[in-house]
């Protein structure tokens, strides 16, 4: 038994439906096949169709879980504000290495771990045994240097989120190798996932040295 299941969380929203959908269908599709867990796309969508039935007209944060042996399970929560987030910086470093950086997994144990050092922040910003920049907790890392928008690449050992793949395609930021002291000289930094978008960090721990 895998002792873990694979997930994607997504946005609804009442009048364009599930936002990025194919995407994170591809995703899913992906991380089971690396794992070897069954997935039936038809049986994912269907469930999606008749989950958005019963939503209110209201944004919803949908999360979709994957067992092994194929097994679906369906939920939705309220979408947070997309506010300023109050972020700290991970005090150790993250095995780039890890195949559970790259897949929505509930093996979250080196994220539980780097929260569980800043019970201040909301969130953390990991870093790698090479110093390189990568992801947060929960999102995907977007910083602002010398008038660009940069974001680590997947080399450093991060989830390929799918608005990350969304705006890398549209140009609106580029990806590349990014050393964690980046963060302190950036002008501004964000968050992104697919369902609260841009959010902006507020830092609340001695950025990396």
């Amino acid at each position: 038994m895998a002792g873990f299941e694979i997930y994607e969380a997504m946005l609804w929203e009442p009048e364009r439906g599930y936002f990025l959908l194919e995407r994170h269908l591809r995703r899913f599709a992906g991380s089971a096949a690396h794992f070897g867990f069954v997935f039936d796309r038809d049986a994912v969508t269907r469930g999606l169709a008749a989950l958005a039935e019963t939503l209110p007209g209201i944004p919803r944060k949908v999360r979709v879980e994957l067992s092994e042996n194929g097994d679906l399970f369906f939920e939705h929560v309220d979408v947070k504000p997309s506010s300023p987030v109050r972020t700290a910086v991970a005090r150790e470093p993250v095995d780039c290495r890890d195949e559970f950086l790259r897949h929505k997994t509930s093996n979250r144990g080196v994220y539980q771990r780097a929260l569980g050092a800043h019970p201040e922040a909301q969130d953390v910003l990991l870093w790698n045994e090479r110093g390189e920049l990568t992801e947060s907790c929960a999102a995907n890392v977007v910083l602002e240097l010398d008038g660009r928008r940069v974001t680590p690449a997947l080399a450093s050992g991060l989830l390929p989120g799918t608005f990350r793949e969304a705006l890398l395609e549209s140009g609106e930021i580029e990806e590349r190798v990014v050393p964690a002291k980046d963060v302190e000289r950036a002008s501004r930094l964000f968050l992104i996932n697919s369902v609260r978008r841009w959010c902006a960090i507020e830092l609340c721990s001695p950025r990396p040295r």
